[in-house]
């Protein structure tokens, strides 16, 4: 497997954060299932290459960028770009907007999240998938 595959999404995310406090950290599928179920399409693939490997969303292994300490609440949180390891040179590589829901219930983009100050005590990442693709 290439090793690009999983600094990519490093490199996209500094580019459009710019403090410095990334690093990669790895997630099992299973955590990121209700982004995968936001697509009937995706879901279904994802389930059938399940299917062929053997093996269930707790056992294969995503990549993702790890958020830092300046995140407040959501440090050491894994975001979206994912790429998720099949085996057998199967990778599925999953887009997604990185949305926070504050607690007043609004939704802001991580980007926007990451400028406030101070950062509130509560806040909750979720994903809005916007594509997908295996390779």
């Amino acid at each position: 497997m290439n090793i690009t595959k999983f600094v990519l999404p490093l490199a996209i995310a500094s580019s459009f954060i710019s403090q410095p406090a990334f690093a990669g950290g790895t997630l099992a599928l299973n955590e990121i299932m209700p982004l995968v179920r936001q697509s009937s399409k995706l879901n279904t693939e994802v389930n059938t290459a399940l299917r062929q490997v053997g093996k269930k969303p707790s056992e294969i292994t995503c990549v993702g960028v790890r958020l830092g300490r300046h995140f407040g609440p959501l440090s050491a949180y894994r975001v979206a770009p994912f790429d998720c390891n099949f085996g057998s040179n199967k990778v599925l590589h999953i887009e997604a907007e990185n949305l926070v829901t504050l607690r007043n219930g609004h939704s802001i983009f991580l980007t926007q999240f990451s400028e406030l100050q101070p950062k509130p005590e509560e806040a909750k990442l979720v994903f809005r998938l916007k594509s997908w693709n295996w390779e």
